[in-house]
């Protein structure tokens, strides 16, 4: 299964649109890391005319294979088009696809979990075709229209009198990503036909993105949706990561490397800088990922604390945590982490939920500390949950 991500360098109402920076990071990167990560796809390309938007996709890990062709790159070509120059492309170059997913770059709001969804349904046979949709925040049955007088009146008139929730829901594209086998685009010349099943959306992640506006409208709800990148825990300092200078996140690796640190981490390999800094890159396009650097109230560096939003609420996190060897035996872990769960509760997060190893006995006596209750055991750890 190929991703073909279509960007040309041509946008006329947003400037350079495609690696316009959204909270901070070329837009194009959202769409291109949530493929990555998914594991969806043999290859994740994208298709440009432009050398810059070439750059920036191999930054952040697509690859560029070839440059879309001037016919495609005009105000008039379709997606379509540009689909089948870049399968036809292939082919010649002796590569064929059963399948493909075509994210546009301006998702800020893809996610890997729906990437997969839509996959599975290829997979499975359930459908040829699959799509985002988003139901419309009103029923379109009770639409309005100006007649010819000027006048408002209704369009469905024989609606009038009908409730809400007695009307069929109905649903608009959501501009995400398309999936679709070779062999039904080759027939219908759609991105889907009458062989499609919807990927169902809720309102929050969804936005155009045609004006400033809209543009403005997107990154609140994308940080609405996301873990904030510095949290005051009761004096305890978190800040993200990909806020930190390089300096902070050599210590911080020095840190997590320590064999005394290791032992009792889920991954007990040592990390590479090369992968430590590769894996903060990854980091710049999730917001429901954060790893935080965590300084004690005086502003001393104590360690990491990590947080994994869960769940299609975003009402759960699961959380890791280690500290410096200096900083163990104070208390600081337990103090920081119970005013953390407090700060989480204000954003609406309610679930903690941690894996220890058995023989990691601090960290079984911290979740004993904050109240947590152990759920379950599997893969050599000792689950828990704590409700806040």
């Amino acid at each position: 299964m190929l991703c073909i991500i279509p960007a040309r360098g041509g946008s006329k109402r947003i400037e350079r649109k495609n690696i316009k920076d959204f909270c901070g990071v070329p837009i194009i990167a959202y769409s291109i890391q949530a493929a990555l990560r998914s594991g969806c796809f043999s290859e994740v390309m994208v298709s440009t005319d432009d050398e810059e938007i070439a750059a920036t996709a191999l930054r952040f890990g697509a690859k560029v294979p070839f440059m879309r062709s001037a016919k495609t790159a005009n105000d008039f070509a379709t997606t379509a088009d540009v689909i089948r120059e870049v399968l036809d492309e292939y082919r010649n170059r002796g590569t064929e696809f059963k399948a493909f997913c075509c994210i546009y770059a301006t998702a800020p709001f893809v996610d890997a979990s729906r990437l997969q969804a839509g996959s599975e349904i290829l997979k499975s046979g359930l459908a040829e075709a699959a799509f985002t949709c988003v139901a419309y925040s009103y029923p379109i049955q009770r639409c309005l229209v100006r007649n010819e007088s000027g006048r408002i009146e209704m369009m469905f008139p024989e609606y009038a009198n009908s409730r809400s929730q007695d009307l069929q829901p109905t649903y608009h594209d959501a501009g995400q990503f398309y999936f679709s086998t070779v062999g039904a685009f080759e027939r219908t010349g759609s991105l889907w036909g009458p062989d499609t099943l919807p990927i169902i959306l809720p309102e929050t992640e969804v936005q155009d993105l045609d004006t400033l506006t809209d543009w403005e409208l997107a990154e609140i709800k994308y940080t609405r949706l996301s873990l904030p990148k510095e949290i005051n825990a009761g004096g305890f300092l978190l800040k993200s990561y990909t806020e930190l200078p390089q300096d902070t996140l050599l210590k911080l690796l020095e840190g997590r490397n320590l064999p005394e640190i290791r032992s009792v981490m889920v991954n007990t390999a040592e990390i590479s800088e090369e992968s430590h800094f590769a894996y903060i890159d990854t980091l710049l396009t999730r917001g429901d990922k954060r790893y935080f650097a965590a300084y004690a109230p005086g502003g001393e560096l104590i360690g990491s604390v990590t947080l994994d939003l869960l769940g299609e609420k975003r009402d759960s996190v699961e959380r890791g945590i280690w500290l410096f060897p200096e900083a163990q035996g104070k208390g600081y872990a337990t103090r920081m982490l119970g005013a953390l769960y407090q700060e989480l509760a204000k954003r609406g997060i309610h679930r903690i939920i941690t894996g220890v190893k058995p023989a990691n006995t601090a960290s079984l006596a911290l979740e004993r500390a904050l109240g947590a209750v152990k759920s379950g055991e599997s893969e050599g750890l000792i689950h828990f949950s704590l409700d806040v």
